[in-house]
């Protein structure tokens, strides 16, 4: 959103109310959609990602300890 006001012509940025609301015509009105999808497009690969290392971090904590106590009474000294 920021991008409109600073490449924006100097006596032609947009008011806020109007960019928001919709009522700015032309590319203007198309720039915070498309600002959001690029954004989203970028960003959702990382969460999915993360989200998936801990899931694989809390399954290997959970399946992992019965094997944990198993070594502790093999190897008990």
């Amino acid at each position: 959103m920021s991008l409109v006001f600073w490449l924006a012509p100097m006596g032609r940025t947009p008011d806020v109310v109007e960019l928001l609301s919709g009522e700015v015509p032309g590319v203007l009105a198309f720039a915070a959609p498309v600002a959001y999808a690029i954004v989203v497009l970028f960003l959702e690969p990382f969460f999915v990602a993360a989200g998936f290392a801990m899931y694989l971090n809390r399954r290997a904590d959970l399946e992992a300890w019965d094997i944990e106590q198993e070594f502790r009474r093999a190897f008990a000294s």
